[in-house]
């Protein structure tokens, strides 16, 4: 069944709807077009992400693109104000490519099979040509094509086996970066694709886990992130001419997540990552020098380029109390400004919540990192109820982003706390590995650490703490209900693995394998894939239990959840179920968030 909750009578001045939190605008993804006088981006204020234009000389944006669904990611071509992007049909990921040329309000669909997934790679640096992957040949594997740009006509020019993806052209328009993960999306290779010859050659033989990330061209090599040899990634240098990579920045415990090389090739700026927060650094090529970007409000920056004239740095930067904008940083002045901000629904931003970073104890001594959000004012007498919310991937780290949701659950009065449990990123390799396989259950012991320090802080009651978790932190919802039955008051997960076997037979076939290297696999672990999966211990889950469920999911399919709901009602438990159709691993229409946020709310004030 699907629910509509619709809140149509006003609200009392006391309560804000969680409609109104979600209804705060989102402007992401900046792009700059070759003459450095437009910018682009995805806002959604018409409902979901479509692209938006605005003068970088001031003036009002207006919106470009008015397309049926939400737009995925865009590019500039970087001879022209032509621009490519990318569009699904409700969530299901099979992204189809699309040229707007300039002058033109009308796209034209580059590749047209709605069963295909396309994955855009870039540019060529004449503007004549672009690099794709593409599934078309067999859904199993991404094959790289280039196609022509005055025909529209693509070539293959690698036959993969599993996930390649083209990652730039090189300064000659002859040579193709290629990334194959066919391992693992964290047991990566490098290759250059000769596109004359065909010739494929590895650049950067290592052992051990390697990541490949945001290659940014120079004349004689390109700059890129990764982690060759390294617990964690930094800023490195390969020189084609000597065949050799060369360390640039390097940061003691902490992750180097974004780069961009100025156009005058003489800056390199760049984002580290401490405990989630992004902090803007830029490093002189010439001097060697340092500037830490200081003045931003606390968040994360993505996104970050810089502008034509090498003065300025453009990015998107959002913190738990800062909707998602687009900022600007004037170097010689030192100054930012937001070039986005628009009216927030006649919410008060100020009243919104930072959290602080916290560490516990888990059950073999390591420390589990964890965000703390603390409603404004005292705690009552028993205390806050509490939502402990667990992120996705597991390869991905809860960082201070805008959440609409928690600002609402903070302003109710609850208690927030988000872990990053072992397979988390963010903390190093031998944390994100920490997980791997066999090790699968050692994520949700510490879940269950995080929960005893939510018992031991003092202010939270400890008879009213809720579990919640989206895609893979839906799995850790249903193996700490499964697991530690009796710690929780209710739970809530969104499209989240119940079964590994069906999971890794079901999921979209071009992704399959590369779960198995997370999760193991179906032929060589069955009896671990049995035990790891919670639905063979769901009869242990005694409290209400709220499941959601996007049905054209292609990562964790319908019926991942659909075992779930059957499986509790045959059991007489209380479970609420909510189907939302034409929507996939998450919900980027507002009618959508609208449906499900305002269902989770009335979930938690019946059941916390």
């Amino acid at each position: 069944m699907t629910t509509a909750i619709l809140h149509s009578v006003e609200p009392e001045p006391s309560f804000i709807s969680i409609t109104r939190y979600f209804d705060i605008l989102s402007s992401k993804s900046p792009a700059l077009s070759f003459d450095g006088q437009l910018m682009a981006y995805l806002s959604d204020e018409s409902g979901f992400n479509q692209i938006w234009v605005k003068s970088l000389s001031g003036g009002l944006a207006r919106q470009l693109t008015h397309m049926a669904e939400p737009v995925g990611a865009l590019s500039f071509s970087p001879v022209s104000r032509n621009m490519l992007f990318t569009v699904d049909s409700g969530g299901d990921e099979r992204h189809q490519l699309w040229l707007l040329k300039e002058g033109s309000d009308t796209p034209v669909a580059l590749t047209t099979d709605p069963t295909v997934v396309n994955v855009w790679g870039s540019w060529s640096p004449d503007g004549l040509r672009i690099a794709y992957g593409s599934n078309a040949r067999d859904r199993r594997h991404i094959d790289l094509y280039v196609m022509d740009m005055a025909t529209l006509t693509p070539r293959m020019v690698l036959q993969a086996d599993r996930y390649r993806e083209p990652l730039a052209f090189l300064p000659d328009n002859k040579h193709l970066l290629v990334r194959d993960s066919r391992r693992s999306m964290r047991d990566q290779d490098l290759y250059l694709l000769n596109l004359e010859t065909g010739t494929y050659e590895p650049l950067l033989p290592h052992r051990g886990y390697s990541r490949y990330l945001a290659p940014k061209m120079a004349a004689d090599g390109f700059f890129l992130i990764t982690d060759q040899d390294s617990e964690f990634q930094g800023v490195a240098f390969y020189s084609i001419p000597r065949a050799a990579l060369e360390w640039c920045i390097r940061l003691e415990g902490r992750d180097i997540e974004a780069i961009a090389l100025s156009s005058d090739k003489t800056k390199l700026a760049y984002v580290a990552n401490t405990d989630g927060w992004s902090s803007i650094h830029i490093h002189d090529l010439g001097t060697q020098a340092e500037t830490h970007v200081e003045g931003h409000p606390p968040g994360v920056v993505d996104g970050i380029v810089w502008s034509k004239d090498s003065a300025s740095l453009v990015f998107s930067l959002e913190g738990a109390s800062t909707p998602p904008d687009i900022w600007r940083y004037e170097c010689a002045a030192k100054s930012f400004s937001n070039l986005t901000r628009r009216e927030q629904f006649n919410i008060d931003v100020s009243n919104f919540v930072e959290p602080v970073a916290k560490r516990t104890t888990s059950f073999d001594g390591a420390e589990v990192p964890f965000l703390v959000y603390l409603p404004a004012g005292p705690s009552p007498e028993a205390g806050y109820p509490a939502v402990i919310i667990v992120h996705g991937g597991p390869e991905a780290q809860w960082i201070p982003t805008f959440r609409a949701d928690i600002q609402y659950l903070l302003a109710q009065g609850v208690m927030v706390v988000a872990p990053n449990v072992r397979g988390s990123t963010g903390y190093g390799k031998v944390w994100c590995h920490l997980d791997d396989r066999e090790l699968r259950m050692d994520s949700v012991a510490d879940l269950k650490a995080v929960r005893l320090w939510v018992r031991e802080f003092g202010k939270a009651d400890d008879s009213r703490v809720a579990v919640f978790g989206r895609s893979y932190g839906g799995f850790m919802v249903l193996s700490a209900m499964t697991e530690y039955p009796d710690l929780w008051k209710c739970g809530i997960e969104f499209y989240g693995i119940a079964n590994f076997k069906t999971l890794l037979q079901t999921t979209g076939p071009w992704r399959s394998y590369l779960r198995a290297a997370e999760y193991g696999d179906v032929e060589t672990m069955p009896a671990e894939l049995e035990r790891f999966s919670p639905i063979n211990s769901i009869g242990n889950i005694s409290a209400p239990l709220m499941v959601v469920q996007g049905m054209d999911d292609p990562r964790v399919p319908p019926g991942e959840s659909e075992m779930v709901y059957s499986c509790l009602r045959g059991l007489g438990r209380p479970v609420t179920y909510l189907r939302i159709p034409h929507a996939g691993h998450g919900f980027s229409r507002i009618e959508h968030k609208h449906e499900v946020f305002c269902a989770l709310a009335d979930f938690i004030e019946q059941y916390l």
